[in-house]
């Protein structure tokens, strides 16, 4: 295992010296793979952290300024009524999630191209997850939140999908992981004998995740094994 424990070293220093900020990242509701048995034997669980749910902001008014103003204010009343709600966060982006800023040049509206003067926005609206409440009440108070939001003139709401889950940061699960990969190696190589040698290579790929619960992931790194026996 020596040369093993060389490569965990490695990457830990490496890992260390290119550590960032958390990065949240969005999980769909369907799981990442799509496939259990792609996934390595080693795995570990973990919490989400957000419930998710994706919505599309819709406005027809004639003037695209006129469009965007109206989207903007109702973006702005979510804002304004998600800290009355604790726990309600609102967030923008595909794969990776941030909070929404008003004056972010990022915040781009859509053209619809199958309907004229209308224009729209994909934002997210989140809720933290609360081990005091089950994760069906906070879907429940998640949509509440949605169905009661103060929209402006010809602005209008529109779910994307079902309820989706976020991380933050996956990649501090990496050394818990390969601490349980280290493990479950030495293992094999006890019960197959001291002839046998083992490598494992891969473990420099990044953390990733399915969903495995209604608000749980399942978090791993795709390592390949390889025994030889004398």
């Amino acid at each position: 295992m020596k040369g093993f424990c060389v490569v965990l070293l490695a990457l830990a220093v490496f890992s260390s010296a290119h550590s960032t900020e958390l990065e949240e990242v969005l999980v769909t509701a369907q799981s990442n793979s799509g496939d259990y048995y792609e996934m390595p034997a080693v795995t570990i669980r973990k919490k989400a952290d957000f419930l998710v749910q994706r919505i599309r902001l819709i406005n027809d008014s004639r003037s695209p300024d006129l469009r965007k103003s109206e989207i903007l204010e109702t973006i702005d009343n979510l804002i304004k009524a998600s800290k009355r709600v604790n726990g309600i966060e609102l967030s923008y982006g595909d794969g990776f999630l941030v909070p929404i800023k008003l004056n972010d040049d990022s915040l781009q509206l859509i053209e619809d191209r199958k309907k004229s003067d209308t224009s729209y926005v994909n934002i997210i609206v989140k809720v933290a997850l609360n081990e005091k409440q089950s994760p069906k009440q906070q879907i429940a108070e998640l949509r509440k939140f949605i169905s009661k939001a103060k929209l402006v003139s010809r602005t209008e709401i529109e779910l994307l999908g079902d309820i989706g889950l976020s991380i933050v940061g996956p990649e501090q699960y990496r050394y818990e992981i390969l601490e349980k990969v280290a493990f479950e190696s030495k293992k094999v190589k006890e019960l197959l004998g001291g002839t046998c040698e083992m490598k494992v290579a891969g473990l420099e790929g990044r953390v990733e995740w399915d969903r495995s619960g209604m608000a749980e992931l399942t978090l791993y790194i795709r390592y390949a094994t390889e025994v030889s026996c004398k």
